[in-house]
């Protein structure tokens, strides 16, 4: 079976970063998804219609969407649906619909003075994760993370090993819960 997702929209608002308690970094944001519309609706002059989907990043991605990524930036965002139930503070249960990212990339330049100038130079890709046997989080890979489309400013040196997601899908709490 396949759960693979790719999608290229422009994010509706600023990445919401935060931390979960042992200090793993979580980015949750959302995208705007154009419907393609058929020759007859755009010749009888109807509007663009757009899905709204919930992005969630983790680890270095996460601190990557949070840097470099802002409210109308156009990114391609490459992952794995996800359904979750979640309790909410007043003790309802949940389910949200939502891609967790594996591979993040710009495709246009931040304006003068977003997201880090001159020191952006693409995305953020993290290593494939495999299931683990039990337990239902995830593997860590011994294969290290490559930035895509050219990395990070700099470059030239060698690519830091970054731990694969290990979300555990039995946590049923919500980090973005308020």
């Amino acid at each position: 079976m396949l759960n693979r997702v790719i999608l290229i929209g422009r994010l509706v608002a600023d990445p919401e970063l935060k931390y979960t308690p042992s200090g793993i970094a979580v980015a949750q944001f959302r995208i705007a998804v154009d419907r393609p519309l058929s020759q007859e609706a755009k010749q009888q002059g109807q509007e663009k219609q757009a899905d709204f989907i919930d992005i969630v990043a983790w680890r270095q991605s996460a601190e990557f969407a949070s840097q470099y990524l802002n409210k109308g930036r156009l990114v391609a965002v490459e992952g794995r649906l996800q359904i979750r139930e979640y309790v909410t503070q007043d003790g309802q249960r949940r389910k949200a619909a939502e891609i967790v990212a594996d591979n993040l990339k710009g495709l246009d330049r931040p304006r003068d003075g977003e997201g880090g100038g001159d020191a952006y130079a693409g995305g953020y890709e993290q290593p494939a994760a495999a299931p683990a046997a039990r337990g239902g989080g995830y593997e860590r890979t011994a294969a290290p993370a490559r930035p895509a489309g050219g990395g990070y400013a700099g470059g030239g040196g060698r690519a830091r090993q970054v731990p694969a997601n290990d979300y555990d899908d039995s946590d049923l709490s919500d980090p973005f819960a308020e």
